[in-house]
C-alpha cells in the first residue's frame, strides 16, 4: 500500500474513532446539562470539537485535526479518571464507577485516537528528516 492511500485510510479511522466518541457524549448530553450543567455544556464542546478535527482530517489541515482530536481525546480520558475516582465539583456521583459499557467503549476509543495522533506526528517527523537528508 504506498503512503497516500495509507494516510486516506488512517484518516478516516480517525474519523471513524472521532465520530465514535463524539456519539457517546451526544447521548448523554440532556442528562448532563440537568444533572451538572458545565459538565454537559464540555460534552457539546467535545462534540463540536471532534465534529471540526474530523473535518480538519479529512482535508489539507490533516495534522490539526490529529492535534485537536489528541487533545480531546487525552482531555476525555483525564475527566473521566477525575469522575471515577476523586470526583468533579457538583459531580460525585460517578465515583467508583470504573464498569459502566459506555465510559469503557470511549475510553477505548480515546486511547485508540491519542495513539493514531502521536504516530502520525512520529511518522511525519521522521518523514521530514529522511527528506532532509
Amino acid at each position: 500500500m504506498n503512503s497516500t492511500a495509507s494516510s486516506l485510510w488512517r484518516h478516516w479511522l480517525g474519523l471513524a474513532l472521532l465520530a465514535g466518541i463524539a456519539w457517546i457524549h451526544f447521548r448523554d448530553i440532556p442528562d448532563k446539562l440537568g444533572e451538572t450543567p458545565y459538565l454537559g455544556w464540555l460534552y457539546i464542546l467535545l462534540v463540536v470539537g471532534c465534529g471540526a478535527a474530523g473535518a480538519w482530517l479529512m482535508s489539507s489541515l490533516w495534522r490539526a485535526g490529529y492535534w485537536l482530536g489528541g487533545l480531546i481525546s487525552a482531555g476525555a480520558i483525564l475527566f473521566f479518571v477525575l469522575t471515577r475516582s476523586v470526583g468533579l465539583p457538583n459531580a460525585k456521583g460517578d465515583i467508583g464507577n470504573w464498569g459502566e459499557p459506555a465510559g469503557i467503549i470511549s475510553l477505548l476509543l480515546e486511547a485508540g485516537f491519542v495513539v493514531m495522533a502521536l504516530t502520525s506526528s512520529r511518522e511525519r517527523r521522521a518523514a521530514t528528516q529522511q527528506n532532509q537528508v
